[in-house]
């Protein structure tokens, strides 16, 4: 069966540089950052095309082969004696056995494309109305890529580099020491939350 990814969604490598963003395809200016949230979603990852087209084959199948074998069966109900109701009859029962064979794959390939899973996306959007996407399903590492990129807005530290690669779960950034010793003890806690929205200086030209 195929599977759907976490790249159809959203970004999952970029680079920090001294003051831009890179995720994928998309460069953005750190200053040109306006709002930046974490946000749960779900998605089906076997609801696919082909899987589906397989699920309606398999469907189709077990229903013509019960019938088939419900002839069969009533072929040998009517002519019990003859040879060519005993070869109905195992014909049927065959028919049978792999209709309902089928059916049962049918039905687990149902039950695929119904299931979802949960992910998160970073979500940044910039002062030109842009909103690019990036998606994990660990949050921590969002919110840990999230910070990054709010204190250089905050500070304008352009020592802050790195880059991350979220398929082979590779994170190369870290937040000075005085930062995260203020990010750990905040003043007050913060009610737990899905969503976890940042809004930057918003900038117009």
């Amino acid at each position: 069966m195929d599977r759907q990814t976490l790249d159809m969604e959203g970004a999952r490598q970029g680079e920090v540089s001294a003051a831009s963003l890179q995720m994928g395809d998309d460069t953005i200016a750190i200053r040109r950052i306006a709002t930046m949230s974490v946000e749960r979603h779900e998605f089906a990852p076997w609801d696919t095309p082909r899987n589906r087209k397989t699920q309606s084959v398999y469907a189709t199948l077990c229903v013509s082969l019960l019938f088939f074998g419900l002839l069969g069966l009533g072929w040998w109900a009517l002519r019990p004696a003859q040879g060519d109701g005993v070869i109905g009859l195992f014909a049927g029962i065959g028919l049978l056995v792999l209709g309902v064979l089928l059916g049962i794959r049918a039905a687990m390939i149902a039950v695929m494309l119904k299931k979802r899973e949960p992910y998160y996306r970073l979500l940044i959007g910039t002062s030109d109305a842009r909103q690019i996407p990036l998606v994990d399903n660990n949050r921590d590492v969002l919110v840990k890529i999230r910070d990054v990129v709010r204190h250089k807005m905050d500070t304008g530290d352009a020592a802050i580099t790195g880059d991350f690669d979220l398929n082979l779960d590779v994170v190369n950034l870290r937040l000075p020491k005085g930062a995260a010793l203020s990010a750990a003890a905040p003043a007050k806690p913060e009610p737990a939350q899905e969503d976890d929205v940042f809004e930057g200086p918003r900038i117009t030209f």
